[in-house]
């Protein structure tokens, strides 16, 4: 018995060694423990790093096919009959294009360039598709034969006189009901582009429909020489137009039609809620008159 005490008997300094090492040991196998718990965060973390930068590039890749799908803006151009070989700088700007296009077509001019057929124009990249689609039209082309060299080998060609420009080219133009006819039946008609006749839709939308041809007037981007273009083809067949209440429809129903201005429907609005309602053509006339111009066919668009 005295011999296990001798040997589980230590000193203080051998107690203090011996929980120095037990605590030592302690920290190892927690440190060791929690190892692969660090590592798991960690991986975890890159992964959640991958996972947002492939989701911001996706973000990046769908913005720009959105852009790239977005139809690109095409300026109404104002072409009238021209050969494309004699035609000006001052007059290609006249007909709408901008100063870089009328640039590079100068300089394939002056390089010796020719226009011997009217997709020639087209093939030029200054030009859009767009852009040809409203010109081609209009382009009028003398025959040139070009000679073993690739240049001009027939004799000079007299420049068009004007009657010779406004021949139109022989092809059946339609005749159209103002009232039913589309967009794509309109730019059949001479000197009627895709966003002119897009702008007649609207405004007969907007309007309720046309009782007179010259109502087309208002349509914004139609001038007199393109209106006595189309005129001989546009017919007006009896049709109940679309009339407004002017004691009933809203702000926003009255202010949208084109003959009404936003100080007169305010006047309407106004005379509905505080005095009662609108009752002839003759107390709305004289209650608009003194907010601008009043259109007398009005008259036939609103109802009481």
């Amino acid at each position: 018995m005295d011999s296990l005490r001798k040997w589980f008997s230590f000193s203080k300094g051998e107690r203090v060694a011996i929980i120095t090492i037990l605590a030592l040991i302690l920290l190892l196998i927690l440190a060791c423990v929690f190892r692969p718990s660090r590592k798991s965060l960690t991986d975890e973390s890159l992964h959640n790093l991958d996972s947002l930068l492939a989701l911001r590039q996706a973000a990046i890749e769908l913005q720009q096919q959105q852009q790239a799908e977005k139809p690109q803006e095409v300026a109404e151009l104002h072409p009238f009959p021209f050969n494309p070989n004699t035609l000006t700088e001052e007059e290609w700007l006249q007909m709408g294009l901008t100063d870089r296009q009328v640039r590079n077509i100068m300089n394939y001019k002056a390089k010796g360039g020719k226009f011997y057929s009217k997709n020639d124009l087209g093939k030029l990249y200054t030009i859009s598709e767009e852009e040809f689609a409203q010109l081609e039209p209009f382009i009028v082309l003398p025959e040139v034969a070009r000679g073993a060299s690739g240049k001009t080998s027939s004799k000079k060609q007299e420049k068009p006189s004007f009657e010779e420009k406004a021949k139109p080219e022989k092809k059946a133009i339609p005749i159209v009901d103002l009232n039913t006819v589309d967009s794509t039946t309109l730019v059949e008609l001479p000197q009627i582009g895709p966003y002119t006749a897009v702008r007649i839709i609207e405004f007969r939308e907007k309007l309720g429909g046309f009782i007179d041809k010259e109502q087309l007037r208002d349509v914004k981007g139609m001038d007199d020489a393109r209106f006595a273009a189309i005129q001989p083809y546009i017919n007006l067949a009896a049709v109940e137009i679309r009339k407004v209440d002017v004691n009933r429809a809203d702000f926003k129903t009255l202010v949208h039609h084109p003959y009404l201005n936003y100080e007169q429907v305010k006047r309407i609005v106004n005379q509905r809620e505080k005095r009662g309602m609108i009752k002839n053509w003759a107390q709305l006339e004289e209650l608009i008159k003194e907010e601008g111009e009043v259109n007398p066919l009005l008259e036939q668009y609103v109802k009481y």
